[in-house]
């Protein structure tokens, strides 16, 4: 036993899948699915089936997509064992532990698959006017098949276990690929290399994206069923944080001046310059007077030198 809680919308559109109204009818005979239960709607037709859902619907007529939608598939090992009636009892003791009651639903069996399964469509408006209690709906899934299973001793589906084991390693390929990352581009070209497929869910009437499934090419799921942090709202809102974490710590970098280099002399001597002025110093000391200094000594030398440039004189004779 599995179950999968599909995307809600109109009653228009998933009433119109379970009981294959906008199906091939050669394909699609009525003889492949069949109403095995239902709640206070009309199950005469199609019309009839949506025009008593949306009775109460009027009850809370701003409620968008009011019509809940789960599949229930189970092993073929399980298959000699339901019937109609079993499977009714099992779609009632499934919602009952959802906390879907007071409500409007249907129970359609579809045949023409290879697994058994059936479709439960309820209205996410109660009889009483108000909104039915779906928090936390993917892990009390988890939780009330696990119990049923065990209840009636259904087969633990091999796909089911696959399924599950592939989780944790959708979770920790998708958290190592988001760290800084700063676009859904660069979050694809991270997660392909690591085996994964990004693939997106559009809007029908504005074409953008509203949600994302991973897929390694044998399963897929949806981000919200691998964490709720990996739904497309949350990523694309992490991923602008990042961008903007980058924006301001480039903006907080001291920037260096802009600097107009002018051409100017050099203040800067010359080797050559620098070379004639350790010359001078040293020729300019061996003119230095020292503390040996004597003025008279010094007089006296220069009187005899002064006497010795003078020229003899010459006396003539008559």
């Amino acid at each position: 036993m599995f179950a999968r809680i599909l995307s809600s919308g109109s009653f228009h559109d998933v009433v119109g899948y379970v009981v294959r109204e906008f199906h091939d009818k050669n394909k699609y005979t009525p003889d492949t699915w069949r109403v095995i239960d239902s709640g206070d709607i009309f199950t005469l037709d199609y019309k009839k089936m949506v025009q008593s859902f949306e009775v109460a619907h009027g009850f809370m007529p701003d409620k968008e997509n009011p019509a809940g939608h789960i599949s229930i598939s189970f092993d073929n090992a399980d298959a000699p064992r339901l019937t109609d009636e079993f499977m009714a009892q099992l779609a009632k003791e499934y919602m009952d532990g959802m906390g879907i009651k007071d409500t409007q639903y249907l129970v359609v069996r579809h045949l023409e698959t290879e697994h058994p399964h059936f479709h439960i469509v309820y209205n996410r408006v109660n009889m009483s006017g108000k909104a039915v209690n779906e928090r936390n709906n993917f892990k009390r899934s988890d939780k009330v098949v696990k119990a049923i299973k065990d209840k009636y001793g259904l087969t633990y589906s091999p796909l089911k276990k696959k399924y599950e084991d592939m989780k944790p390693i959708f979770h920790e390929k998708i958290s190592q690929a988001i760290y800084g990352c700063k676009s859904w581009d660069e979050f694809c070209r991270r997660l392909a290399c690591a085996g994964i497929e990004v693939k997106f869910h559009d809007d029908h009437n504005t074409g953008k994206h509203i949600g994302v499934k991973f897929s390694d090419g044998d399963i897929t799921m949806t981000g919200s069923k691998i964490d709720r942090d990996f739904t497309y709202r949350r990523l694309d809102n992490l991923f602008e944080f990042n961008r903007k974490q980058e924006c301001q710590q480039f903006d907080s970098i001291p920037q260096k001046p802009k600097v107009t280099v002018e051409y100017a002399p050099s203040q800067r001597s010359s080797l050559v310059e620098d070379v004639l002025d350790a010359t001078v110093g040293a020729v300019g000391n061996l003119f230095t007077l020292g503390p040996g200094y004597d003025p008279q000594e010094e007089e006296f030398a220069r009187s005899m030198r002064k006497k010795k440039k003078k020229k003899p004189t010459i006396k003539q004779s008559r």
